[in-house]
């Protein structure tokens, strides 16, 4: 009796997704032993070769080509599939890195003086400065941004982070401009009352 092999391709890289679909903890730590370093290697040239950036997108990358992997057909390398998803978390890093350089922009340039340093330095003085870690103040401020009631979270960031104008900001409510302003005026307010709050809570943490 003639044995039939199994002469796909990607024969190697379906076996593989099979045991980990499995669950098999050994084939888990195989695919992630065996594509960590290659798709570090992608992620850190296109990082500019940022060590701790490309570490982050590929975990992440992993995190997410495993929990997919009964999407993986085996119509093309395992390893093209998941540098695919790399490609992908690369793009949504740098939009969120692109998002953090603007509200970083806010504390760099005195010019630029806006409602939200205006509200930092109204109630808590010298806020940035009492954070160990610039990128945790802003995190705190996004967290305060989502937690805003009516709105106030958005405008603030459409006008600040997004640097949209008042016409624009008007036609995104369907509001008046006159009305933007005031919707401005209360966020400004209730972003000042929350980020107290929240930074005396971030300041009591451990």
């Amino acid at each position: 009796m003639r044995i039939i092999k199994d002469s796909h391709p990607y024969r190697e890289d379906r076996q593989l997704a099979r045991q980990m679909l499995r669950g098999d903890e050994r084939a888990i730590a195989k695919f992630m032993d065996e594509y960590f370093p290659r798709l570090y290697r992608f992620a850190l040239v296109r990082l500019d070769h940022h060590a701790a950036d490309a570490e982050d997108v590929v975990q992440q990358t992993l995190i997410i080509a495993a929990r997919r992997i009964e999407t993986y057909r085996g119509e093309a390398a395992l390893m093209t599939w998941v540098t695919r998803i790399c490609r992908h978390e690369l793009g949504r890093y740098r939009m969120r890195d692109q998002a953090r350089d603007r509200v970083v922009s806010l504390f760099d340039d005195e010019d630029q003086v806006n409602a939200i340093i205006n509200a930092l330095a109204d109630d808590v003085d010298a806020a940035p400065a009492a954070c160990a870690e610039r990128g945790e103040l802003i995190s705190l401020i996004h967290m305060v941004l989502d937690q805003l009631p009516h709105r106030h979270g958005d405008v603030l960031e459409w006008k600040y982070i997004e640097g949209l104008s008042i016409r624009e900001i008007a036609d995104r409510m369907e509001l008046s401009g006159e009305a933007v302003q005031s919707q401005l005026a209360r966020a400004r307010k209730s972003f000042r009352q929350a980020f107290a709050g929240f930074y005396q809570l971030y300041q009591e943490a451990p």
